[in-house]
């Protein structure tokens, strides 16, 4: 008897009866579709969805115990996936580079200070961080590791389990990262100008938009309850992007600070082409007010005519007034200028007097012109007299000369009738002298007589 074989001629599953239900039924009807296609998505989308898979791959892995080497080539995928140039933020950096260029030196800078800023409309990727325990230190808040409510717990020696010293590290980046953008990519807007704009880079609530855009309050671990609505909060998810910053730098001494810069300066790219710098129509007017009005005794004083005050961007502005002390008038007003400082609020103060022209300026420039063109006479007629007579004199010379013979020899006659009195006076003199010596030696005589 032939042995059958196993799974020969014994139907052991039902094979043969349920066979032809598992074959897939090819119809041609006209209704029918026999090869259904999947969507189409875009190489913009499917690389945005494969950078958003190799973080969430990344995220998922990064424990003590991870595989280094899966994690680096996880990140080398990523990075060449976004070195692409047909992004929205590397146009947006191509358009500040070209709007606003960045012609600064590039100098040496500490491993702790981040550099300059570029660019972008959309949010760009994450830098990574290259080392687990950075990275979850970042995404640790102090209450998942310390409940003061539970006792006995202790905080520990290791204070870099949490995130609260990289946000002290990251906070100095940020804040010369901005710093460095104004200063490189504005190089004609005044000082307050440049540190308002700095204040909006690097305030709660910029940097709150940027941690929400990520999902990194989602990330937090953390045993704390919050009013999400609160500041405490508002400042939690903010220091989270801080933490951020401090462990990209750490986890990767020779390129991770570049790649922080980099990732902040295309975030702030729509805030950095948005600043406009306040233009001042006329920055000589101040000069120009004093060349009209000033002169002996003429003052043009500025005053602040109400206190400082905040506009609603939260920049202080200056209420100054210019007045005029002279041409009759004391402290009369002149015009009124805003500006965010004294300096500025009073060159405005002068461009509005010179835009109003008003009856006090005008009568003040008429009065001046009056004066000087009366000088002027003054003068041109001074100029006159003396020229008169220099003429006459080069008219006239022999009359002149002859003047000058006669008064000559009117001197010379006068020397000489004085040397003959002299003269006379001394014969009589010496006649004198004579005659008394005579009667002396006559007077001897008689006595020796």
């Amino acid at each position: 008897m032939a042995s059958q074989k196993r799974g020969g001629g014994f139907n052991h599953y039902g094979r043969d009866q349920n066979h032809k239900k598992h074959q897939p039924q090819h119809r041609n009807g006209a209704g029918y579709n026999t090869n259904p296609s999947a969507p189409e998505l875009s190489s913009k989308d499917m690389q945005t969805g494969l950078v958003a898979l190799l973080d969430r791959f990344v995220a998922d892995e990064t424990t003590m115990g991870a595989d280094k080497d899966m994690l680096h080539h996880a990140h080398q995928l990523r990075r060449l996936l976004c070195a692409r140039n047909d992004s929205a933020s590397a146009k947006a950096k191509r358009e500040l580079d070209q709007k606003r260029p960045d012609k600064a030196v590039k100098v040496a800078i500490p491993d702790y200070v981040e550099r300059k800023v570029r660019v972008a409309q959309d949010l760009p990727p994450l830098p990574p961080i290259n080392e687990p325990h950075l990275h979850e230190a970042v995404f640790t808040h102090r209450s998942a590791i310390f409940d003061p409510s539970i006792p006995g717990s202790t905080l520990g020696e290791d204070l870099s389990l949490d995130y609260e010293r990289l946000e002290l590290l990251g906070d100095a980046y940020i804040e010369l990262i901005a710093s460095r953008a104004l200063y490189n990519r504005f190089p004609h807007v005044d000082v307050p100008e440049l540190c308002m704009w700095r204040e909006r880079l690097v305030e709660n609530v910029t940097l709150g938009k940027f941690s929400n855009a990520y999902g990194f309050p989602d990330r937090l671990k953390h045993r704390a309850v919050w009013d999400k609505n609160s500041k405490q909060y508002q400042k939690v998810v903010a220091d989270i992007v801080e933490a951020y910053v401090a462990a990209v730098v750490l986890s990767d001494p020779e390129n991770g600070f570049e790649a922080a810069e980099a990732w902040l300066t295309e975030l702030w790219a729509p805030q950095l082409l948005g600043f406009r710098e306040k233009i001042i129509e006329n920055p000589q007017a101040r000069d120009e007010l004093n060349k009209l009005v000033l002169g002996k005794g003429v003052k043009l004083l500025t005053k602040e005519e109400r206190p400082m005050t905040y506009d609603s961007n939260s920049v202080q502005c200056y209420h100054i007034g210019i007045y005029l002390t002279g041409w009759g008038y004391k402290d009369e007003w002149l015009g009124s200028g805003d500006g965010q400082n004294k300096v500025q609020a009073g060159v405005a103060a002068a461009a509005d007097a010179l835009k109003r022209n008003g009856p006090v300026l005008q009568d003040a420039v008429r009065q001046k012109n009056e004066l000087r063109a009366a000088r002027l006479k003054e003068q041109e007629e001074k100029e006159n007299a003396a020229g008169g007579t220099e003429q006459q004199a080069t008219l006239n010379p022999k009359e002149s000369n002859g003047k000058a013979e006669v008064s000559d020899e009117q001197g010379n006659s006068e020397k000489k009738r004085k040397k003959e009195e002299d003269d006379t006076l001394h014969e009589k003199k010496k006649h004198k002298k004579e005659k008394k010596e005579k009667k002396r030696t006559a007077a001897t005589d008689d006595d020796s007589s």
